[in-house]
């Protein structure tokens, strides 16, 4: 059996998930966390871990001697950056890194209806794991996770409920289900992973907080907020094909009706429990009360 995983750092921690992810490893004896941000970066992180600045564009001398006696590089980076990560895949290589986990964070990315519909959001990360996949000859291991969307930034942006105004927009009539994660459980996930790296190498992980549908969130909200919700039905073909127009126009709004079009909508990935095998129980994650979480939400709008 190899030595344990120890010393981790975390690259895109100032971003949504990257602080749960640090938070994680620092709450842990068994791990050493540092982050890795660029000189450009205006983020502040806690004051007692370690920050390795690099230049913008991951130089790859630099990002050698930075990981340099790592054991594992987390990534968090932005969707639009996603490409850099073989500049820093390269460098792990190079400085002996022993697993790497890539920014693939969300949707399932290999569902081929939906990379066709969203390219820009898919083909780019699935690349990036099949590139891990020809460094495992160099003896760097990776794991993938798959999310479904960060549940309570997706609640409030693109899945359709407004909470400010007590108004939910309903795909069709609601009732598809579909599994979405909490930031905190994510960022538990990929710390439980490094612990047994031998039982979550070279694979994708499936978890969630929640398999629900868009008419179970409703009810919880209107639970916890103790208001009747105002609620427009739409109809999911209309709604994706008004949004693939304005695409083609390069208007980007839209978007978030695309990313809830393909979480809400049967044949596009969101319910993958439906046929991948759930590593919550692998990785010891808590089971979550949908209204309590809703409930926090709430408070903070």
């Amino acid at each position: 059996m190899s030595s344990p995983i120890k010393k981790v750092i975390v690259v895109g921690a100032g971003g949504h998930l990257g602080p749960h992810i640090v938070s994680a490893f620092d709450a842990d004896h068994h791990f050493a966390v540092s982050i890795l941000s660029r000189h450009s970066s205006k983020c502040t992180f806690p004051s007692h871990i370690p920050v390795h600045r690099v230049m913008d564009n991951y130089d790859e001398t630099e990002l050698v001697k930075i990981f340099t006696r790592q054991d594992a590089v987390i990534c968090t980076i932005a969707t639009q950056a996603i490409h850099l990560q073989k500049a820093i895949i390269n460098a792990a290589v190079k400085a002996g890194v022993r697993h790497f986990v890539p920014s693939e964070f969300g949707h399932d990315t290999r569902n081929e209806q939906a990379a066709q519909m969203l390219p820009q959001f898919f083909a780019a990360k699935r690349q990036i794991v099949e590139y891990l996949e020809s460094k495992e000859r160099d003896g760097l291991k990776w794991t993938a996770f798959v999310t479904g969307p960060f549940f309570e930034i997706a609640v409030s942006n693109f899945l359709g409920f407004d909470v400010e105004r007590r108004h939910a927009t309903i795909l069709d009539r609601g009732t598809n289900r579909w599994s979405a994660t909490t930031l905190s459980t994510i960022g538990l996930a990929v710390k439980n992973a490094m612990l047994h790296p031998e039982t979550t190498s070279n694979k994708y992980l499936f978890i969630e907080s929640f398999n629900v549908s868009q008419r179970d969130i409703l009810a919880s909200l209107e639970d916890v907020t103790g208001a009747k919700w105002d609620v427009t039905y739409h109809d999911g073909e209309e709604e994706k094909r008004l949004a693939l127009e304005k695409l083609a126009k390069g208007n980007c709004s839209g978007i978030p009706v695309l990313m809830r079009y393909i979480t809400c909508v049967k044949g596009y990935g969101g319910n993958y429990m439906g046929s991948e095998e759930n590593a919550n129980k692998l990785l010891s994650l808590p089971g979550e009360s949908l209204c309590e979480v809703l409930a926090r939400l709430t408070k903070h709008e």
